[in-house]
């Protein structure tokens, strides 16, 4: 079936075309407030925005998701698209269109719609390799995720451990590179009353990612209908956290174990086939051909071969076994259509109901509303497995159906947490099981197989913290989010100075390393001195050690452990060795975090603060490597360089509704936009601007009001010089506005 796309010429069932029912509504930050008819004219509107801010952004996305860049971009783009064409990504999206609902297939085809009438407008100053998109195409991108994550080199380096070199033939053995940055990861929070001063509810949500990811603000009103204000990802066709005039939610990543691998025995008496409950069953073999652009402009074809069986994608073959994905991230073809209707929702009745229908696979839900409500529920579209003692760590048995789970869990039984006594919830990507150390979830009320682990140092900080006070103001909330303790310094700095200090004849950099200890405040603030001098002794320390702790974290003192040092005397020769690599690379052992760590954003210089989870930071900021010694996050050559906060949500449920946001690296791509650039120095100064939510404050700080279909806009202006950036705090009083420190 051919796929349509509306463009802003074709009229709808109104007589209008989808272009002529959208105003967009740029503030003084470039965020789009998009004022349509209808949803559909609301999805035109947001993928229009979306190409006006990041085009080729999005574009890439798109063509990712089709497996065809690599005919484009050459080689660097050759993994993605034998991931993709492997799993028939795009063939698989049209197969499953009419799968999702009615209004959200307008949606997918609207936002395509809206991207597809920018291009036309500015096809004489667009790359020329951006194509028409369709709604299959956005929907396609939506699933791209999962589909690339099929033969992870983590999975398959467990599965050659376990069971040693594969058999012949081969299977894809991928090597990347394991990413620098640690996992995507986020931090959020809801107060009930209770526990503020104003006695509403405060919501606070702040993602991690690669800064390149490109976190995108926007507020759609549909009248009557909807009026949701958030953020998405580049290329993403629906806001997937924020909140409207009733309530408001955010996500932080959980690990729900969606996939298992099964192991199947090969066939000893027929080549290439394996045996499921007594029967011979034949391996599928599948040759994937990606065109893949040289210097020269030639097409030059790579292929790869992968088998398959009726339990899902082969990743791995041994001697005598083959092993087999099944996962649900790979058909969770409504991911998005979850995100849309969670939009909608003006109740906790409607919130509930809409997480009920488990379009959103993955991911805790922390929740606040204007009645007073809070609400954690830890969601998956969870499968049901037998629990008679086999593990599904690794791999199960697959001769037999036994283990092959056909259903899913409902969400009233998995791990929630409605209004608790002790007013608060929180989670960093901790299990479930920590929310509050106030009103704990038993996990022995779920499977074996919901999530477990333990509590890592990030949450315990917050946990920490939201003990630390009875009520919380927003302000104080603030405070909390961009505080620079790291929780590791606490743990095992008294052990390191304790085991330092008994060295009879310490030489000069062992007393030069002691004096930083003693001296630093165990802070990555910009002013900190001794936490480079930290984090190097960290780093080389627990290098190699099964065990760097002397106490090891302990389950029933989850916010105490881990705690000391297993080996003080490494750890003291480790504390001189980094004094002396400090000073070789930064030229003083007495370099400032700020003077290293640093926000640029062309001839903006800023200081940078913030360090990764695994040290206990709340404030989590990573920084790539840049020239001269120093490390950045902003914007490079070659795209935006860094990883952590960008994206801050601070949701404030009094009447009239209080929201304040930041977006570290600005609305757009573009650079000569002063939207690329005109948050940072609010972002690095601890304070957020206000979010403009109501028709008033809209029309008071409006940059410019048009429609798709008018004649395009002129180029962007020249970007703001750093020195006349105005700061929020001259536009709005705290009390109005900014929240800062």
């Amino acid at each position: 079936m051919c796929a349509v796309t509306m463009l802003a010429g074709e009229p709808t069932s109104a007589g209008k075309s989808l272009a002529e029912r959208v105003v967009i509504r740029r503030d003084t930050y470039g965020i789009p407030h998009i004022f349509a008819e209808t949803d559909e004219a609301a999805a035109f509107g947001l993928g229009y925005a979306q190409a006006e801010d990041h085009l080729d952004v999005v574009a890439r996305h798109l063509v990712d998701a089709r497996g065809e860049s690599a005919r484009i971009f050459g080689p660097s783009a050759l993994e993605n698209d034998i991931a993709m064409q492997r799993l028939d990504n795009h063939p698989e999206a049209r197969r499953h269109f009419n799968a999702v609902g009615r209004s959200f297939r307008a949606v997918l085809r609207a936002f395509a719609g809206g991207i597809n009438l920018y291009v036309q407008q500015h096809r004489a100053e667009v790359p020329a390799w951006i194509p028409t998109f369709t709604g299959e195409d956005v929907l396609a991108d939506v699933r791209s995720g999962a589909a690339d994550s099929v033969g992870s080199p983590a999975l398959i380096r467990a599965l050659a451990a376990k069971y040693g070199a594969p058999g012949d033939p081969t299977p894809d053995l991928r090597t990347d590179d394991e990413a620098e940055y640690e996992s995507a990861g986020s931090n959020a929070l809801a107060l009930a009353g209770s526990r503020t001063t104003s006695g509403k509810p405060i919501l606070l949500g702040n993602p991690h990612l690669s800064w390149a990811s490109r976190y995108w603000e926007a507020h759609v009103v549909v009248p009557g209908r909807l009026n949701f204000y958030g953020s998405t990802l580049a290329g993403l066709p629906w806001l997937r956290a924020g909140f409207n005039e009733h309530l408001g939610y955010v996500q932080t990543n959980n690990a729900p174990d969606l996939s298992d691998v099964f192991a199947l025995p090969l066939d000893p008496s027929r080549p290439d086939a394996y045996l499921f409950e007594g029967r011979s069953r034949p391996l599928v073999r599948k040759t994937v051909v990606v065109e893949v652009k040289q210097p020269d402009g030639s097409l030059v074809p790579e292929s790869r071969s992968f088998w398959s069986s009726h339990v899902g994608p082969i990743v791995y073959r041994s001697r005598d076994k083959a092993f087999a994905l099944r996962s649900v991230a790979l058909d969770s073809w409504r991911q998005f259509e979850g995100f849309y209707e969670l939009s909608h929702a003006r109740s906790l009745q409607q919130y509930r109901h809409t997480l009920g229908r488990l379009f959103n696979h993955t991911s805790n839900f922390t929740y606040a509303d204007a009645r007073g409500n809070i609400l954690y529920q830890w969601t998956a579209k969870l499968p049901k497995r037998m629990v008679d003692g086999t593990s599904y760590d690794l791999d199960v048995p697959g001769d037999t159906k036994k283990y092959l789970w056909t259903k899913y869990h409902r969400l009233s039984e998995l791990p929630h947490l409605l209004n608790p006594r002790g007013g608060y919830i929180q989670n960093a990507n901790n299990p479930p099981w920590f929310v509050s150390t106030r009103d704990p979830i038993d996990p022995n009320r779920y499977p074996p197989y919901v999530e477990r682990g333990d509590l890592a140092l990030r949450p315990q900080l917050a946990l920490q913290l939201l003990g630390s006070r009875d009520r919380f103001s927003p302000d104080d909330v603030l405070d909390l989010k961009f505080t620079t303790r790291l929780l590791l310094a606490d743990r095992v700095k008294p052990a390191l100075l304790e085991a330092a200090r008994k060295v009879a004849a310490p030489s000069a950099d062992l007393a030069r390393g002691i004096e930083l200890m003693e001296c630093w405040d165990n802070r990555v603030a910009a002013a900190s001195v001794g936490a480079i001098v930290f984090q190097r002794f960290w780093d080389t320390y627990r290098t190699g050690m099964p065990q760097p702790y002397a106490a090891a974290w302990d389950p029933d003192r989850p916010v105490e452990t881990p705690s000391g040092l297993s080996d003080p005397a490494r750890a003291v020769t480790m504390l001189e060795d980094a004094v002396r690599w400090t000073r070789s690379t930064y030229g003083t052992d007495a370099a400032a975090w700020g003077d290293v760590h640093r926000y640029r954003f062309g001839d903006i210089d800023l200081p940078g603060e913030g360090a990764a989870g695994i040290y206990g930071a709340y404030r989590v900021q990573q920084f790539d490597a840049a020239p001269a010694g120093k490390r950045i996050a902003g914007q490079t050559p070659t795209g935006l360089a860094g990883f952590g906060d960008a994206w801050i949500l601070l949701v404030h449920f009094t009447k009239p509704l209080q929201a304040w946001s930041i977006l570290a690296y600005g609305q757009t791509t573009n650079p000569r936009s002063p939207h690329s650039r005109d948050q940072i120095m609010t972002f690095a100064d601890h304070r957020l601007r206000p979010v403009w939510f109501t028709e008033a404050e809209i029309k008071a700080h409006l940059e410019r009001e048009y429609r798709p279909s008018d004649p395009p806009a002129s180029a962007p202006q020249a970007v703001v010089q750093p020195q006349t950036v105005p700061s929020p705090s001259v536009r709005e009083s705290p009390t109005k506005g900014e929240v800062r420190r």
